[in-house]
């Protein structure tokens, strides 16, 4: 019988995390209920009239409301999305695709070290960061999906946790998954996490 993988919080791997909810999550989520956020927003609305391509002009997905400082820039199909976060961190969201509809989230950070080799620790980090900017993403990604389907797969104990493996996410009548790429260091004590959330229609 295999042994079940224990999922180590970041605590008991003694290496920074973000503070709790009073100092930077439930601000965030406090300034997303006030901004009166929809959850409602669907592919089909990503559409742009006359258009064959699932997403013909990238939409801005930060309410600023919530995350404010967004450096938004659009180079022809592609938006690109930059800002740095209350936990220190710095995020591009890039916005691209065409038959299909991609948010890749790109994280840069230097508070967990930069040994790539602990991979099952860097899906639970990208999991904290994924769930700071959850509630001022207006897109048809849904992240906490996401964030679940990460927590399902670091449960599972029928293969082992790897990079650049698709997850999937079914919603309605649309496919859509995530990949977690590999980690890449930038320097001394900086990594990047990418992290592409994709939506296909069925």
């Amino acid at each position: 019988m295999s042994a079940a993988f224990v999922v180590v919080s970041c605590k008991e791997m003694y290496i920074q995390e973000p503070e709790d909810g009073v100092t930077v999550i439930s601000p965030v989520r406090e300034k997303a209920v006030k901004a009166e956020i929809s959850a409602g927003k669907t592919v089909k609305e990503e559409k742009a009239v006359g258009s064959g391509c699932l997403m013909s002009v990238p939409q801005r997905v930060i309410n600023t409301h919530v995350l404010p400082g967004v450096e938004y820039n659009q180079v022809d199909l592609m938006g690109y999305e930059k800002l740095d976060l209350p936990t220190g961190d710095r995020l591009l969201i890039i916005n691209w695709g065409c038959e299909s509809y991609h948010l890749t989230f790109r994280f840069e950070t230097s508070r967990f070290g930069t040994d790539t080799s602990r991979v099952r620790q860097w899906y639970s980090i990208l999991t904290q960061l994924l769930y700071v900017i959850e509630p001022a993403i207006e897109s048809p990604v849904k992240i906490q999906q996401g964030i679940d389907e990460i927590q399902r797969y670091l449960k599972q104990d029928s293969m082992p946790v790897a990079y650049d493996v698709p997850l999937t996410l079914h919603q309605d009548s649309v496919l859509s998954g995530m990949v977690f790429e590999q980690v890449k260091v930038l320097g001394d004590t900086a990594v990047r996490l990418d992290a592409t959330f994709t939506i296909s229609e069925i």
